[in-house]
């Protein structure tokens, strides 16, 4: 359990000492906690392979080589902890953040490679928070089983980090979008089957209320997918171009021109996640 204790109930000290740290943190693991370790230990001296702990070692970024982390991903999906974060109601573990704090520690001490975080860790939530039941119920399944491998298309050669300055353009035609324009630097587009994607679909007043958040197929026709390749000769990330891809509007997520508040679904719920006391 952790604990935060004042400083004015420790014995008096310095001024420096008072500057330097008002909070002292006592990280000591409660009787629940140490079982819980132990049964993560357990598990990992068991499922974790040679082969699997190579590959986390050999990984150059967050990104693991799909071969090895959807394999592992299965392993821990079959476990019920391929989502440590997610809620019970949604396929999750229901953990403590001490649990998922033990369970990360755990895995890094014991070289378990890293599963991709687009699904699990991006998407995913924002479909928990804006997804309809049917999206739900079909997406969610498919992120934890690694069944759907996702790509991010947010940045764009005249746009980077900028995303209120995308210019994707998604026309609404009856019941679906026609896509047209391109996403760069866009991490293992090449193996993914599924992007979830920002697309203007309005081009007056604030740039930030005229993007809509969809889930594309990435074997629709029209999607292609060129490779970047880096200095040191790595594949990692591509370009990819949308020559009037269809998407339909059944794989909107949240309302049109609304896909600002949704992709930032994400980031906002990593911050209350770092602000919550443990």
């Amino acid at each position: 359990m952790l604990r935060l204790s004042s400083g004015a109930s420790q014995p008096r000290r310095s001024p420096e000492d008072e500057t330097a740290s008002a909070y002292t943190v006592n990280l000591d693991l409660s009787p629940e906690d140490r079982r819980f370790r132990d049964e993560v230990r357990a598990f990992l001296s068991t499922a974790l392979t040679g082969d699997l702990i190579a590959a986390g070692r050999l990984a150059t970024s967050v990104f693991t080589a799909p071969g090895h982390s959807l394999r592992w991903q299965r392993i821990l999906h079959a476990q019920g902890w391929a989502a440590p974060a997610w809620p019970r109601e949604h396929g999750g573990p229901g953990w403590s953040e001490m649990q998922r704090h033990i369970f990360s520690e755990e895995c890094a001490r014991a070289g378990a490679p890293n599963l991709a975080p687009m699904g699990l860790k991006m998407v995913g939530p924002c479909i928990m928070g804006f997804g309809t039941p049917e999206q739900k119920a079909h997406y969610l399944p498919r992120i934890l089983s690694g069944e759907d491998y996702w790509c991010q298309g947010y940045s764009e050669p005249g746009a980077g980090s900028d995303l209120a300055s995308l210019q994707l353009r998604a026309v609404r035609d009856g019941d679906r979008y026609v896509l047209n324009g391109s996403k760069i630097w866009t991490t293992h587009a090449h193996h993914a089957n599924r992007m979830f994607c920002l697309a203007r679909t309005r081009t007056d007043g604030r740039p930030q209320a005229g993007i809509t958040f969809l889930l594309l197929d990435m074997a629709a026709a029209g999607v292609r997918v060129d490779p970047i390749i880096t200095l040191a000769g790595e594949h990692e990330v591509n370009q990819v171009f949308f020559d009037d891809v269809c998407v339909p509007v059944t794989n909107r997520l949240g309302e049109e021109n609304q896909g600002w508040t949704v992709e930032n679904t994400f980031w906002s719920s990593s911050a209350a996640a770092r602000r919550r006391p443990g």
